[in-house]
């Protein structure tokens, strides 16, 4: 089975290094893919958390609260969770200046559901391996380990889907 899946790496600020995944396994491709819908959770409940207090009218989440609310629910490394909570808090902020400094172009705040969502590692969680690299997937869980050699001194590293 070829994946589409790549990896890429930052290498530092300037430079975004890509590598194709090909030829996993098929329980490669599924742990990938379950570990982009699990952030996709992640997400998805910083998306509600957000929707309730603006419902309700109370104060807005911040990245405490939203850390807090995630911590320990999710099947993937801690770090993990903390970059797609951080990711959201910046889409609402960066939503929050249009909306002030651009009215007429009718910025909603985030609402979709995602089935999917780019998965991320920090330098300090990623381990190289020699001519492997192995992603922790949190305490208790199995890493994945995947067939690539990263520079010396990447800063980290997301998987995305590429036509899929």
């Amino acid at each position: 089975m070829e994946s589409s899946f790549e990896y890429a790496t930052l290498v530092d600020m300037n430079t975004v290094k890509i590598y194709q995944l090909k030829h996993l396994s098929s329980e490669h491709y599924q742990r990938l893919r379950t570990a982009q819908k699990k952030a996709a959770l992640v997400w998805n409940a910083c998306v509600a958390l957000h929707l309730q207090a603006r419902m309700q009218q109370t104060t807005w989440p911040g990245r405490d609260a939203l850390q807090k609310a995630t911590k320990g629910r999710f099947a993937l490394h801690s770090q993990s969770v903390q970059m797609v909570t951080h990711a959201f808090l910046a889409n609402v902020e960066t939503t929050r200046q249009l909306r002030q400094s651009h009215p007429q172009m009718k910025m909603r705040y985030p609402y979709k559901l995602k089935q999917f969502y780019p998965v991320s590692w920090p330098a300090q969680a990623v381990s190289n391996e020699g001519k492997r690299v192995a992603l922790p997937m949190g305490r208790g869980r199995e890493s994945l380990v995947l067939p690539v050699e990263l520079p010396e001194h990447s800063r980290s590293v997301t998987l995305v889907w590429n036509n899929g």
